[in-house]
């Protein structure tokens, strides 16, 4: 029988009255019996000297009471349980701070002691070079001096015995050796040698000074300060990262001491790869697989870096706008102008203005029998277009005003065009060929990819661009078919060919390239996805997208991968995350 048992079999008395403990008074905080009550804890009335409840509300109270503070207790104790722990892994990263840091005062110290020993090394090296070189220089003097006065103290002697000889013998040979010791004598006389013994080390006191001072420094910074995360806060399903880990300040960690982790929008975390690229940074290696915010967390030695962990919005793909172009006879072109707006070509010489969320901002007028084809934005925001009307290609600003027009004399029937920027070059699809053009001079550079469209009142090339890699896409309207060649007007392959099925195309009329070499061509009632190679990636709209007799398109998002149509088949403008 447990203790709590034989209480409640035997409960205790009052100590006075020896009755039962029926009372409890709040005042006195202590248990009584109805004797107590009425003799000693009287309540009176008005004064409050006393207050009782019975003790079964009293014990009520109690275990209310006891029940709070035990799960406030319990809380405490968990929260000093897990600061323990937090300390105890503080205790333990210290004592791995601890001797990494003296690891690398010692690597520090060994690496100075060793450059100076090298540079030590080499002055002593330099020090024997010069010695050797002195030496050899000087034992020659030596052995040259020796010889010529031995040579001379032997014809000094020799003049000694002439001088004592008979008149006869000395004069027979004594002019002689006076001539030849006079020659030595003035010879020895002016012969200068190098006295120069001196080698000297000259200290370098300003490395002196600089070793008087701290060959380091200890600090509390983190590691992780060191960094910073940044890159596109948006993406579309499926599309790669653009995360960058920067190195912010100086410290020595490579890719192995970074931790990164990819907790997808379903919650699923993942462990990352993490690569270092040739300016010192780091880049972190993922894709998101689902719609919704995507978290990238990045921790060296398990502190965060600054700005991490990263949200990302991440996108589902399919059409997410239709913008409709009223009371207009045609949409043929549309492009990126700025950060947020379209400029639409809707008839031969009317370009209209939208914002991307489909609000008409504005209607531009071209005058002088221009006839449209094509519209290309350059990086100083005029627009080139091509103009069927006057054969030629024009530049012009925003406003409209003419930059320059050039090709009158080239060019018939001018569709797609591309410049690239960087070399200055335009590309312009001209019916049966590409032409090159030099920007800045205007000169024709030469004609590629021509082929012979006698008796056909179509266009055969349509449009042109780019790949990363500078290679030349040419599209073609009557083959029906994507060709790629090199820079200098090579065809190397067919690379994308005609049919109705997924993966070819039939009457093509846009081609364009993504950030990521990704070739996106519109075709009769399709918007489909290649590699830079030509193989088949995805079909980007749906059936129900309403896509028919699409024409220009425009990349005008990387994140998310983002694209805008002109779709001639319900006069409209379709954008596509893709």
């Amino acid at each position: 029988m447990s203790i709590s048992e034989i209480n409640a079999m035997h409960p205790p008395l009052c100590s006075i009255h020896h009755e039962p403990l029926t009372v409890f008074c709040k005042i006195c905080d202590v248990a009584i019996c109805i004797h107590c009550l009425y003799m000693d804890h009287k309540e009176w009335e008005g004064k409050g000297k006393h207050v009782t409840i019975s003790i079964t509300d009293a014990f009520i109270t109690f275990k209310q009471t006891s029940e709070e503070l035990e799960k406030v207790a319990k809380q405490c104790t968990d929260k000093l349980n897990d600061d323990l722990k937090v300390m105890t892994d503080h205790v333990k990263k210290l004592e791995e701070k601890r001797e990494k840091s003296l690891r690398g005062i010692e690597s520090h110290v060994e690496e100075l002691v060793r450059r100076i020993k090298d540079s030590g090394d080499k002055l002593k090296s330099e020090v024997e070079a010069m010695y050797k070189i002195k030496r050899k220089a000087t034992d020659a003097d030596i052995e040259d001096v020796t010889t010529t006065v031995s040579y001379i103290n032997t014809n000094i002697n020799l003049l000694h015995h002439l001088k004592k000889s008979n008149e006869a013998t000395a004069m027979l040979s004594g002019n002689n050796v006076v001539r030849i010791l006079d020659e030595k004598v003035k010879a020895a006389s002016k012969t200068q040698y190098d006295r120069n013994a001196d080698i000297n080390f000259v200290k370098n006191n300003q490395q002196i000074v600089s070793l008087n001072e701290d060959i380091g420094m200890v600090t509390e910074s983190r590691e992780a300060d060191c960094f910073e995360i940044r890159g596109a806060e948006s993406m579309t399903t499926g599309q790669t990262l653009d995360v960058k880990i920067i190195k912010t300040d100086d410290c020595e960690i490579n890719a192995n001491d970074i931790k990164a982790t990819l907790t997808q929008p379903t919650g699923e975390t993942i462990i990352t790869e993490v690569e270092e690229d040739i300016n010192g940074d780091y880049t972190v290696i993922g894709r998101c697989t689902s719609a919704g915010i995507c978290k990238v967390d990045v921790r060296v030695d398990g502190e965060h870096i600054k700005k991490s962990p990263m949200s990302i919005n991440v996108q589902k793909e399919g059409l997410l706008n239709t913008i409709k172009i009223d009371n207009v006879k045609d949409v043929k072109d549309v492009v990126k102008y700025g950060d947020d707006c379209l400029l639409v070509l809707c008839q031969d010489n009317v370009i209209h203005k939208y914002k991307q969320t489909g609000e008409n901002i504005g209607t531009g007028t071209l005058s002088g029998g221009v006839k449209v084809c094509r519209m290309y934005t350059m990086n100083n925001g005029n627009i080139a277009f091509s103009d069927r009307g006057n054969e030629c290609i024009t530049v012009c600003t925003t406003d409209g005003k003419v930059v320059k027009s050039f090709g009158k004399e080239v060019l018939r029937n001018p569709w797609g065009i591309h410049v690239d920027e960087a070399s200055r070059v335009m590309y312009v699809a001209n019916d049966n060929n590409v032409v090159m053009f030099n920007i800045e001079s205007r000169k024709l550079i030469k004609k590629i990819a021509e082929c012979d469209i006698t008796g056909s009142e179509f266009v055969n090339i349509i449009d042109v661009t780019l790949t990363r890699q500078g290679h030349i896409l040419v599209l073609y309207l009557n083959e029906s078919c994507l060709k790629q060649f090199d820079n200098e007007g090579k065809l190397l392959k067919e690379i994308v060919n005609k049919g109705d099925e997924d993966g070819k195309v039939k009457c093509p009329n846009g081609v364009v390239v993504d950030d990521d070499d990704n070739i996106i061509i519109s075709s009769w009632h399709k918007l489909q996805q290649f590699s830079n190679s030509g193989k088949f990636i995805k079909r980007i709209d749906k059936k129900e997208d309403g896509i028919k007799n699409p024409k220009g398109l425009s990349i005008i998002s990387h994140h998310p991968r983002r694209l805008a149509v002109a779709n001639k088949g319900d006069k409209t403008v379709k954008i596509f995350n893709y």
